[in-house]
Formats: structure tokens, sequence, C-alpha cells
């Protein structure tokens, strides 16, 4: 879980350090300047640490979820129809609170 949000986050702030250095590069060193190069460079040297703990509290979100999916499918194998419910409403929220953090990641590096 950790490895892959920690990947998709690292791809997204590539993308966007590469986009800001070509962008404020001057016009004349735009096809001379290593964009990519120097946003990994940036991005290993600077903000690993932000990535990592992004990419740890997303995968925790995601760990509580399929545990609580996991409760939900016991609890409907002992066909326990209240804690059934309860449990999809946790999981609900906890959606939510998973895609708030992944928006909060994206916009905060």
């Amino acid at each position: 879980l950790w490895n892959n949000a920690f990947n998709v986050a690292m791809g997204q702030l590539m993308i966007s350090m590469a986009v800001s250095i070509w962008f404020f590069t001057k016009n004349s060193a735009k096809s001379k300047t290593p964009v990519v190069l120097r946003s990994v460079k940036t991005i290993l040297r600077y903000h690993v640490g932000s990535v990592a703990f992004g990419s740890f509290i997303i995968a925790v979100i995601q760990f509580i979820r399929y545990l609580m999916m996991y409760f939900e499918k016991q609890a409907q194998a002992q066909k326990n129809r209240v804690l059934v419910y309860i449990l999809k409403a946790v999981q609900c929220c906890l959606w939510l609170f998973e895609k708030c953090m992944k928006f909060l990641n994206k916009n905060a590096y």
C-alpha cells in the first residue's frame, strides 16, 4: 500500500516539478536545460521526506479501510445486519477521508 502511494506521489511531483522548471526557465535556455534530470535531483534532495510521509498517511487510511471490509465480510458470514450497516457507514466515512487526504497530498508538495 505504501509503495503504491509513494510511486504515485513521486510521479505527480516529478511532473509538476519538471513543468515548473521548464516554465520559469528563460526562453534562450529552454532547449539546453535538462528539465527532467534537474527535477529528479531536486525531488530526491529536498522532497522525498514529504512524499514518504504523505504516502504513509494514505497507506494507513487504506489499510484501515481494508480492515473494515474484512470485518464486514465476517459480519455478513455471521448474518449480523446491524454490524454490516455500521461497517458500511464507517467505510464510507473512511473513503471520504481518504479522498480528502489524497487531494491535500497532491496539492501539498
